[in-house]
């Protein structure tokens, strides 16, 4: 039988025991997780058009001019209603984005764009989409631009919230 302050010893011991497990359990999985959005590319995910694949869009001179010089593989996707994952980037303040821009990068900087073109989507929403620090997928229609002013190589419009499902 023991006495109330060794009790209270051995269940202090046992809470500690549980916590450096927990904390191990934690530090494990995060040193295991798949992807670490502050220092890698969101990865492609299953029934969305390949961040891999729009990011090796080169740019290259094309009659005369440097403009986006796209893939076969991307091509098929152009006009096509097609779904995307990645981080939205607002435009402007709100809860809910009607245009906005989505990259494979995670928005790290509020005052710094995280990727290039060849890794960002301009969107245009049919239905707004809300804002979310965590990946959200948009499904609309895909178009490759060429020739846009705003130095975007892709759009989609047409845009409303969507599941990889």
């Amino acid at each position: 039988m023991m006495n109330g302050g060794a009790l209270r010893a051995t269940m202090y011991t046992l809470v500690l025991a549980v916590a450096f497990a927990l904390t191990g359990a934690v530090v494990a999985s995060a040193q295991t997780a798949p992807h670490d959005p502050m220092t890698s590319m969101l990865p492609d995910a299953a029934g969305a058009v390949p961040w891999s694949v729009m990011s090796k869009t080169a740019i290259r001179k094309i009659a005369g001019r440097l403009g986006p010089d796209f893939s076969a593989q991307l091509r098929a996707y152009d006009g096509k209603v097609v779904k995307l994952q990645g981080y939205i980037l607002p435009l402007e303040a709100g809860e809910r984005h009607g245009r906005f821009l989505l990259s494979a990068w995670s928005p790290t900087c509020p005052f710094c764009l995280t990727a290039g073109p060849e890794a960002m989507v301009e969107v245009i929403a049919r239905v707004p989409v809300r804002y979310s620090l965590e990946p959200v997928v948009v499904r609309g229609r895909f178009e490759l631009l060429a020739n846009d002013a705003g130095g975007m190589f892709f759009r989609l419009g047409e845009a409303e919230p969507a599941t990889l499902n």
